[in-house]
């Protein structure tokens, strides 16, 4: 108890300092305007409002792990937005208001066209969505009007968008932190570790995709809004393709996983610039010149040391408190009727019937190629079968998968409080934001109750997932699909390089699950296991069922011992 008593004393000293620090540069940065004149601290300010659009790209960077060179395009948008109201006099907070909703809209357009891409392919795509919305703003003169920009007057001062700008920042850091620590953020961050892992268990990957460039769009386009009404002048050549990189470099720089390393970047960033000039005027070169030099040095140590920035992202503690989660679905039934399943001229299943029953382990087993995982693909409903049908009765499904597919950064903990999101009446985005005693109440159940299914599986809570033994990743996999509430479990492979005792382990855990009353198809390659756990086998051989039943009589069955045993006995 002592030492659980020191880490949590340490645990709280540590984030009673980061927010001591926090709150210190605010009003540090708050007394900037005294000790500047007002062209000064109207440039502080356009630096802040782009901190704050960075503060939401780092979201979708950092979080969601969607690399956007899109970011100025989406600020691009908020301010021709803002400006034409503004010029027809909107007042500010509205324009700002529409000039995020219009961000926002950009950034779900671009979201749900892009975010099935991989990595690469969204950084290129978002990369010409930023030059697409430059062309169009210096082309067709509606936009900004042409070479003399959308006049925009009135509005505070530069003192005044200075405040703004800063208290803007600081929402938007305490979004991004809001966000993080939500089940949104939870679910966003388990499918940048490993997509498939996290669909698996449920995750809509492309909805919540779309929702965090959307998100990110709505913060750029607000912070736009206001940069536009405090340059006084909506101008096209403001808003180019560079933008875009220059917020992604701010990111990198600052770090993305934290809320503040957006702005902190900006700072780095403006060091450098007043470093450029410096060494502009020593070496007699012009000072964009010099300013790009250093930018691409920062930039090659940034990618060659790892560089996670400058902010790193703050440890998470997850407070328990009474309850014990929403009860599970009454037991399920799923049953497959004549299953078939083709991949251009070759056939990976036919005609394949499997049931599975309530308190009824079920093994699929069959020589490699046999098509056991097209079986379990159709079966969890990743993939659609070209006949046949899959027919569940009340209640869902959640499938392990074959690989050892953990969330790296995520601590188990978190593994079970991603499965179990789906269940959660409070896990949209407005109630992340804005979250009250209900929701929060709702938040130490289900800790509490991911905690009581980890003990339950022997996994420690709050370590790295990455950092666990190979059959604690097991045990993790099979804890977080339990934890999703399906009654009908999918599991791949559970002893695959496991020794005699942790196969014993993993027999013994999925007994206990059958023994409450789900129902499981396990696929193994382990004879023995199978032996021991099954209570119905099912083999495949070349994409058909060869026999179906019991353990011995299925071992017993002459057609399984030439295609899959061989002279080797059950």
């Amino acid at each position: 108890m002592t030492a659980f008593a020191d880490a949590f004393h340490e645990l709280r000293i540590g984030w009673r300092r980061r927010t001591t620090y926090a709150f210190a540069a605010f009003a540090i940065a708050a007394l900037a305007p005294l000790a500047f004149g007002e062209a000064r601290t109207a440039d502080l300010a356009g630096g802040l409002y782009l901190a704050c659009a960075a503060v939401g790209l780092a979201f979708a960077v950092g979080v969601a792990g969607l690399p956007s060179l899109a970011q100025g395009a989406f600020v691009a948008v908020g301010a021709v937005v803002a400006a034409h109201l503004l010029a027809a006099g909107i007042p500010l907070p509205l324009a700002a208001v529409a000039g995020g909703l219009g961000g926002s809209s950009a950034g779900g357009l671009v979201g749900y066209a892009f975010a099935r891409l991989p990595r690469a392919g969204f950084a290129a795509a978002t990369w010409i969505v930023s030059w697409l919305v430059a062309f169009m703003l210096q082309s067709i003169t509606w936009f900004l009007g042409g070479s003399e920009g959308v006049v925009v007057g009135g509005g505070p001062t530069a003192s005044g968008h200075y405040e703004l700008a800063l208290a803007l920042t600081g929402l938007a850091a305490l979004g991004y932190l809001a966000l993080a620590r939500s089940p949104i953020g939870l679910r966003l961050a388990a499918a940048r570790d490993r997509e498939a892992a996290a669909a698996a268990l449920g995750v809509p990957v492309l909805r919540l995709r779309v929702v965090a460039v959307a998100a990110s769009g709505a913060v750029a386009g607000v912070a736009g809004a206001f940069a536009v009404q405090l340059a006084g002048v909506g101008d096209a050549t403001q808003y180019g393709p560079f933008l875009s990189f220059r917020l992604f470099v701010v990111v990198l720089v600052g770090g993305a996983l934290a809320p503040l390393g957006a702005p902190a970047g900006i700072l780095v960033l403006g060091v450098l610039s007043v470093a450029a000039d410096f060494v502009g005027r020593l070496e007699n070169v012009a000072a964009a010149r010099a300013h790009t030099l250093l930018t691409a040095i920062m930039l090659l140590g940034i990618v060659s040391l790892g560089w996670e920035g400058i902010v790193r992202a703050p440890k998470r503690r997850r407070r328990a408190g009474p309850g014990s989660g929403p009860d599970r679905a009454r037991p399920a039934t799923l049953e497959a009727r004549a299953l078939g399943k083709a991949f251009g001229n070759v056939v990976a299943a036919q005609d394949v019937a499997v049931g599975i029953a309530p308190g009824r382990i079920t093994a699929l087993v069959g020589p490699n190629g046999s098509g056991k995982t097209t079986v379990l693909r159709m079966l969890a409903g990743t993939i659609e079968p070209d006949e046949g049908s899959v027919v569940v009765a009340h209640g869902s499904v959640a499938r392990t998968l074959q690989a050892t597919a953990v969330f790296p950064t995520l601590t188990p903990l978190e593994h079970v409080l991603v499965a179990s999101a789906g269940r959660r009446s409070r896990a949209g985005l407005v109630r992340s934001l804005f979250s009250t005693p209900q929701a929060r109440a709702e938040d130490a159940a289900y800790v509490a109750h991911a905690r009581a299914v980890l003990d339950r599986f022997g996994v420690l809570h709050d370590v790295p997932a990455g950092e666990l033994p190979v059959t604690d990743q097991r045990a993790l996999m099979i804890a977080a699909a339990y934890a999703t509430g399906a009654s009908v479990l999918l599991v791949d492979e559970p002893t695959a390089g496991a020794s005699t005792v942790e196969a014993a382990r993993m027999t013994g855990l999925l007994r206990s699950l059958r023994d409450e009353g789900l129902a499981l198809l396990v696929v193994e390659h382990n004879l023995g296991v199978v032996r021991r756990l099954a209570d119905r086998v099912v083999v495949l051989d070349a994409g058909r069922v060869i026999a179906d039943g019991t353990p011995d009589a299925v071992a017993a069955d002459d057609a399984v011992r030439a295609a899959y045993l061989g002279r080797r006995s059950f």
